[in-house]
């Protein structure tokens, strides 16, 4: 089973993806799990719970702005609050019975960079970003190897035809969001999928720096 483990929908501030698109694309693309992961909302998973098709798996997730970086808090129910360590972060997630997922590690702006990942217990590593660098996903995987960290892939998709560029493989057997998180603990999962090419890359940075700026060099 393919799995795409980062998505997000209009709940975050830069995607307008309603949930019955990303159903339907998730579907036509032969996924049968996804991670709804809204910037510090809870919102859009819980929504993608409610309205799932029977053939698609909803992991509940977000991606939370800890004051180092980007996390995902997959398998939780309720929000996370922004701003907090990553340690705090961490500790929150765990409370909830989640795992934290180090997201997208260099991205310049909002990865958490080598540094703190190693300073930190994450859970997981996102090694396999549809947003990413190939470069920095081919340094996402190195990281997590060496750290003997589980992996995660998800697209990071703000819009449907991104949906299933980068995903996680499961085996046939996983039918629940807590067994995906049973096997993505006991590295029971691969990963696959494409980063963006050098045009995509000066195309997203232009665009990403500037909406940086215009929010006063803050993190969603």
């Amino acid at each position: 089973m393919r799995a795409d483990l980062h998505i997000h929908t209009h709940h975050s501030g830069d995607s307008n993806q309603k949930l019955e698109d990303i159903f339907r694309e998730a579907q036509l693309r032969g996924l049968g799990g996804v991670a709804i992961c809204d910037h510090n909302t809870i919102r859009g998973s819980l929504e993608a719970v409610r309205l799932a098709p029977k053939d698609v798996i909803v992991l509940k997730g977000i991606e939370v702005t800890s004051d180092e970086g980007h996390i995902l808090a997959l398998n939780v129910s309720e929000d996370i609050p922004r701003g907090r360590s990553a340690a705090e972060t961490i500790d929150l997630i765990h409370t909830q019975g989640g795992i934290a997922v180090a997201a997208h590690p260099y991205r310049a702006w909002s990865g958490l960079g080598r540094k703190v990942i190693e300073a930190n217990h994450f859970d997981a590593i996102e090694v396999m970003n549809g947003r990413n660098t190939k470069n920095g996903n081919r340094m996402s995987m190195k990281l997590a190897t060496r750290l003997n960290k589980p992996f995660t892939g998800g697209s990071d998709a703000h819009r449907p035809e991104s949906i299933g560029d980068a995903y996680t493989v499961f085996f046939d057997d996983v039918t629940s969001a807590e067994e995906m998180v049973k096997a993505i603990m006991s590295k029971q999962v691969m990963v696959e999928g494409t980063g963006r090419n050098r045009k995509e890359t000066l195309r997203y940075g232009s665009k990403s720096i500037a909406k940086w700026m215009s929010r006063g060099m803050k993190r969603l």
